[in-house]
């Protein structure tokens, strides 16, 4: 559940970087994509405790990003809805899934508009969907047992290629400014060729699917991208709110978790969303056309 490549909104303020600092980045990247893709292919459970084990590192960096989570009741409802939703949909309890996500999001709120701000009640039941949706999309996903490593395969390719298109296409040609209240980096051409460059990877992967329309895959690519440069510009807005950089340091030459998967977040709930046209095989319903 990550992205081996740098987004436009987290570079350096310099036109380049330390040497030392580059290979931190690239280092970083390699080993956690190589760690998503093995978690992916050794089988659905192996990406499930992918999935749980990101879900707690999340849910860690918003409590302290946020400082109204960390280390008290908050986060264990966090972590215990996390874990319990995807394994509940990783067995096709959707319906218990669906009770537990509802019940941890009122006591948020209420317990929070009782006991807290209302901009920290917000925080607290915002951050659980931020991280259990996801995370349940993704799980869903994976268990159609026809499509669902490719699947999978494929809402990171098209995360991956937004990401990296967008820096590539913002630092060759620049120009004006996307959102500068929101993500001062970012610019109309990186998120153009950022937006439209998956479109390859959704016709690439029809080629490869053999039963599957290039055009209409192609589109829902677009989609996808245009769900991960969103997903960019909502942790942005986020962290511009709490007046932080990155969520955390957790990676070096990266930030935070959330910094660097950001994009994948909106994508995967995306994606479901469109699985849902077939939802006995999700991912048939996401790659077939």
């Amino acid at each position: 559940m990550t992205s081996p490549s740098p987004s436009e909104d987290n570079s350096s303020q310099s036109q380049r970087k330390p040497l030392p600092e580059l290979w931190r980045r690239i280092g970083s990247a390699v080993f956690l994509a190589a760690l998503t893709l093995a978690a992916l292919v050794l089988s659905p459970w192996t990406f499930l405790v992918l999935v749980i084990a990101s879900a707690m590192v999340l849910t860690w960096e918003w409590g302290s990003a946020t400082r109204a989570t960390g280390g008290d009741a908050t986060s264990i409802i966090h972590i215990a809805c996390a874990t319990a939703v995807v394994i509940f949909v990783a067995v096709h309890k959707y319906e218990y899934a669906a009770i537990i996500f509802a019940a941890a999001m009122v006591t948020l709120l209420v317990s929070g508009y009782q006991k807290k701000t209302p901009k920290e009640a917000k925080l607290d039941a915002g951050g659980l969907a931020y991280v259990v949706l996801p995370a349940a999309a993704l799980i869903w996903l994976r268990s159609d047992p026809n499509h669902g490593l490719t699947a999978i395969l494929f809402v990171l390719v098209v995360s991956w290629t937004t990401d990296t298109a967008s820096y590539v296409g913002g630092r060759t040609f620049g120009g004006p400014k996307f959102a500068p209240t929101i993500s001062p980096k970012k610019t109309w051409s990186g998120f153009v060729i950022g937006t439209a460059t998956p479109m390859l990877v959704g016709v690439l992967f029809a080629y490869y699917l053999g039963n599957s329309s290039p055009v209409a895959l192609a589109l829902v690519a677009l989609v996808l991208a245009f769900a991960c440069q969103m997903g960019d510009l909502l942790e942005s807005a986020v962290k511009r709110s709490l007046g932080i950089k990155d969520m955390s340091q957790l990676i070096p030459g990266h930030g935070g978790f959330f910094d660097r998967i950001d994009s994948l977040l909106m994508a995967a709930v995306v994606a479901a969303l469109i699985a849902l046209r077939n939802p006995e095989f999700p991912a048939a319903g996401l790659l077939i056309w």
